[in-house]
């Protein structure tokens, strides 16, 4: 370095930001990592190829000691075997890549691979180093030196800034899928904003359709038809309450007179379904027993105030009355009927329906769809590329401080 260097500005480099990645390739060509790494394997090869000559001869490698016992020589034997087979196949796994940023992790993964190794054969490497320790020991070295080779690689990788770039490279490319994932959105949601305006196109016609048939005289008529039904059903339900109000004023005594005789059961019909039982009772039978029970009430001891009432209503429940109200009831019931079968065998009526329910639907498809393109609003608000951008060309300065990157106008 020249006495004055310090002194010289550094080089301003100025690139756009679709131009980083091709910058950062060119900016690992440049370290000649490429060198590096060749080196270090012609290195490891020659370590490889002298372990193989090894083991070798270890599996040739003859005791020294004559005397051993047999048993002992078998014993051996089944070790030495066993640690040539695992030493060899752990060594035909060994490939170092040729990415420079692949370096780092395959170090780590040799140095657990090699741990693996150390326990595995803990067994045959304390039997053959009672017969060839030299030997042993001589192959474990060579080992220890390929791990070693990787250690000094991985450093002057290191060195070399490679993991800055690396990380440069990934935040690169998340911010490139993250971009295409947006614009992948976005066609998305305008496809679903098209789905929603086609379904509310539908909708308004169905509602036009609706009120039009809403508009004609066979709905007026259809409509004339409920009203009345209505009106009837109103009816209907006035009589049969009071009916069954009286009756149930009536019950008390009734129930006392009619205990135990044959008219028990149609006391208790009146008394559980006052209108029902008056339709089934053509003969007003329970006119005879209210007057009949008139002449004895005298016998049912009942309270003061009860009697007047009591007397109140059988004045009330002539035969004319509960035949009148009979009449009435199934006469109701009968035009109900009638208008029912009217309305059941309205054409209109069946169309406004069919279109309603395929409203109803329509009305649940577009607010699925709302669902939708909210969930995909959500997840575009969620992808900040100007963010990763920011941190991208941070990442990159920390490699060349002196760096410049523009972004493109039509970014």
């Amino acid at each position: 370095m020249g006495l004055f260097d310090f002194l010289k500005r550094k080089t301003l480099e100025e690139i756009h930001f679709s131009e980083l990645e091709d910058w950062l390739e060119d900016h690992l060509t440049k370290k000649k990592l490429d060198e590096k790494i060749k080196a270090a394997k012609q290195d490891i090869e020659k370590i490889l190829e002298r372990c193989e000559d090894r083991l070798e001869h270890l599996g040739e490698a003859s005791l020294m000691n004559d005397k051993i016992p047999e048993k002992e020589k078998q014993i051996m034997e089944g070790h030495r075997k066993s640690y040539i087979q695992k030493i060899k196949r752990f060594l035909n796994d060994i490939d170092v890549p040729d990415d420079a940023a692949q370096t780092g992790y395959y170090h780590a993964k040799f140095s657990e691979k090699l741990n693996s190794l150390s326990e595995e054969t803990a067994k045959n490497h304390a039997v053959l180093q009672h017969f060839f320790g030299q030997e042993v020991s001589k192959i474990i070295r060579d080992i220890k030196n390929v791990e070693q080779s990787l250690s000094k690689l991985q450093s002057d990788i290191q060195k070399e800034g490679v993991d800055l770039i690396k990380e440069a490279k990934i935040k690169l490319k998340q911010y490139h899928e993250d971009r295409m994932r947006k614009d992948r959105l976005e066609t998305e949601k305008e496809s679903q904003s098209q789905i929603l305006d086609n379904l509310k196109r539908k909708k308004e016609k169905l509602e036009s359709r609706i009120g039009e048939l809403k508009k004609s005289k066979e709905y007026l008529e259809f409509k004339d038809f409920l009203d009345k039904k209505k009106s009837i059903e109103d009816e209907v339900s006035r009589i049969e309450t009071e009916l069954a109000a009286a009756f149930a004023e009536l019950q008390r005594p009734l129930k006392k007179y009619t205990h135990n005789t044959s008219h028990e059961k149609l006391v208790d019909k009146y008394s559980s379904d006052p209108a029902g039982a008056l339709k089934e009772d053509e003969t007003l039978l329970i006119h005879k027993v209210i007057e009949k029970m008139g002449a004895e009430l005298h016998l049912l001891e009942l309270k003061e105030k009860q009697l007047e009432k009591t007397k109140e209503l059988m004045e009330k429940f002539t035969k004319s009355f509960l035949s009148e109200k009979r009449h009435e009831l199934s006469g109701l019931k009968e035009m109900n009927r009638d208008l029912a079968s009217q309305i059941n065998r309205s054409v209109v009526a069946l169309n406004i329906s069919e279109n309603e329910n395929w409203k109803r639907s329509i009305e649940n498809k577009m607010e699925e769809c709302e669902r939708e393109i909210q969930a995909t609003t959500q997840e575009i608000e969620d992808i900040n590329l100007a963010y990763q951008k920011q941190k991208v060309k941070e990442k990159a300065k920390e490699i060349h401080p002196h760096l410049r990157i523009h972004d493109e106008e039509d970014e």
